[in-house]
Parts: C-alpha cells; sequence; structure tokens
C-alpha cells in the first residue's frame, strides 16, 4: 500500500488514537537488536509525510539512533464506544489502529510555532502541578521522516478501509 496515497486515512486514525490515548508508541532498536518501545505524548504530523517529537525525557530512544535511525510508531484509536459500536456492528467504520515506519532527525531546537502548538497541546493543564514540572523545558525537537506504512487490520471487519 501506497503510503502518500493513504496519507490523510492515516492522519485521520493518528488524530483518533492521540484523542483516545493521549500518547504514541514509538519502538525503536538497541545495539543488540532488542526492541525498545517508548510511549511518547506530543508527537504531530505535517501534510508531507513527516512529523516530529518532543525529544526530552528518554534515555534509551536517542542511544538506540546512535547506531539505527529507524524507528515504528504506533495509533491505536482505543475509544471505548469506537470499538463496541464496531464490535456490534461486524465492521469498523474507520481504522482502529496504524504503524508508521520511518527515519528520525538529529535533535534540533524547536521552532516557535512548534512551541506554541505544544502549548496549545497542554494548555489544559497548565494550572496542575505536574505541568511545570514535565513540560516547561521542552524545546528540542526530533522530525520523522515516514516511508511506510501498516495498518492493523481485522478479517472482514476492516474490509475495504485502505486502498
Amino acid at each position: 500500500m501506497d503510503i502518500g496515497k493513504n496519507w490523510s486515512e492515516i492522519l485521520e486514525v493518528l488524530a483518533n488514537a492521540k484523542r483516545s490515548n493521549r500518547f504514541f508508541s514509538i519502538a525503536t532498536v538497541d545495539c543488540d537488536g532488542n526492541p525498545h518501545v517508548t510511549p511518547i505524548g506530543h508527537v504531530f504530523f505535517r501534510d508531507d509525510m513527516t512529523g516530529y517529537y518532543f525529544d526530552a525525557y528518554s534515555q534509551a530512544m536517542p542511544k538506540n539512533f546512535e547506531h539505527n535511525k529507524r524507528v515504528c510508531l504506533m495509533g491505536v484509536n482505543s475509544n471505548t464506544k469506537f470499538w463496541l459500536k464496531s464490535l456490534f456492528k461486524g465492521q469498523f467504520k474507520s481504522a482502529p489502529a496504524v504503524r508508521l515506519f520511518g527515519e528520525v532527525s538529529e535533535p534540533r531546537k524547536a521552532t516557535q510555532e512548534e512551541i506554541e502548538k505544544l502549548q496549545n497541546a497542554i494548555r489544559i493543564t497548565s494550572k496542575l502541578k505536574g505541568h511545570k514540572l514535565l513540560w516547561s523545558d521542552l524545546t528540542r525537537v526530533r522530525d520523522i521522516k515516514f516511508d511506510a506504512f501498516s495498518p492493523a487490520t481485522y478479517p472482514a471487519m476492516c474490509d475495504g478501509l485502505w486502498k
């Protein structure tokens, strides 16, 4: 399947996943070939099959990138109503999950626009004690260029969802 032809549907699945989970899982591989999965809450996607995330807390991912910059990002729509409705009807109206494969860049300083986008995303928690502890110093990002995808499919229930 062509990632470019499916990008708008992929973005829809990712938006649903973000609303229901608040994070994405990003898998990397360590120097011994062992997989490592990290939850990342602030991943943003662009229309050109790229995205970026704020690179702040993971200690394993930067070490893994020293020898392998490939990643797999997974977004899952875990909304209970979505699943119950789909199970009741025996058909998913939209895809329940998607995996994106790509390569990360070296870290770079976030642009003002990227910082504002992050601040808007976390605004709801701005009065909470943990807000400042977690998000006061997020200024570094890594870009991700996606080059392939793999939808999560379930026999019969996902028929006709992907081109």
